[in-house]
């Protein structure tokens, strides 16, 4: 699943974002695997789990670092007489912040349509994001319950 988020990032990046994806996994499996029954109930939804955990990663290691360089990079392209700044060896013009603020507001609108809280995201230990997802999925339940 992650395959998707990363084919066409540098592949130090996609390794790492691979590694955590495939460690995440394992974890998930294992709380998934009837030992707590606390997560018993998101079982057969582990195709949408994985989902939102790649989009989780993606989000954590990609677009949270668009977000941050945009901010950064815009305050001094539009307020100061340079023409670009360079982070590492990316060289960022007003195109280039154009096209990276494009890309994460794209994404935060796709998570609002889909009412996918970026807060699901934000956890250090997968049992978190687990627990984080199974509240999600309860209250999305709660509300198709009450109409």
């Amino acid at each position: 699943m992650i395959n998707l988020f990363t084919e066409n990032l540098p592949y130090k990046l996609r390794e790492q974002m691979t590694f955590e994806y495939n460690r995440r996994i394992n974890d998930i499996n294992f709380f998934l695997s009837g030992r707590y029954d606390y997560y018993a109930h998101l079982k057969k939804d582990i195709d949408t789990i994985q989902l939102l955990l790649a989009l989780s990663i993606f989000y954590k290691r990609v677009l949270s670092n668009f977000d941050s360089a945009t901010k950064f990079t815009s305050r001094i392209v539009f307020n100061s007489e340079a023409k670009s700044i360079q982070l590492g060896t990316y060289e960022l013009s007003a195109k280039e912040i154009f096209k990276l603020e494009r890309t994460v507001r794209t994404f935060t609108k796709l998570m609002d349509d889909y009412s996918i809280p970026i807060g699901l995201f934000e956890y250090l230990e997968t049992k978190e994001f687990l627990r984080k997802i199974k509240i999600y999925k309860d209250s999305l339940e709660r509300n198709i319950d009450n109409g």
